[in-house]
């Protein structure tokens, strides 16, 4: 995702809220480019299709949504993928 300039921070602080409140993943990877901190990349690993499913469709992804999309300067870049390999991290 492409923030308007200067509106890197705000882009970051709203993706990680909605990745920490859902709960709908089982890890989640958001990264901004080093030589452009107004670009977010978020890849996001969630626990089941339902899980993904129940978490687009719920009030905080409609409020994120929006708020979200309002910093863009440009409709976001949207991949699906499968992971074939993810270990989880060992919380010991």
């Amino acid at each position: 995702m492409r923030a308007k300039p200067g509106f890197g921070d705000k882009l970051f602080e709203l993706a990680n809220a909605g990745m920490t409140k859902s709960g709908a993943s089982d890890r989640f990877i958001l990264a901004r480019e080093d030589g452009d901190p107004d670009i977010l990349w978020n890849v996001e690993v969630f626990k089941s299709d339902e899980a993904k499913g129940n978490y687009e469709n719920s009030p905080l992804a409609d409020k994120l949504r929006d708020e979200i999309i309002n910093l863009l300067a440009e409709p976001p870049m949207r991949i699906p993928v499968h992971p074939y390999a993810a270990l989880p991290i060992n919380e010991s």
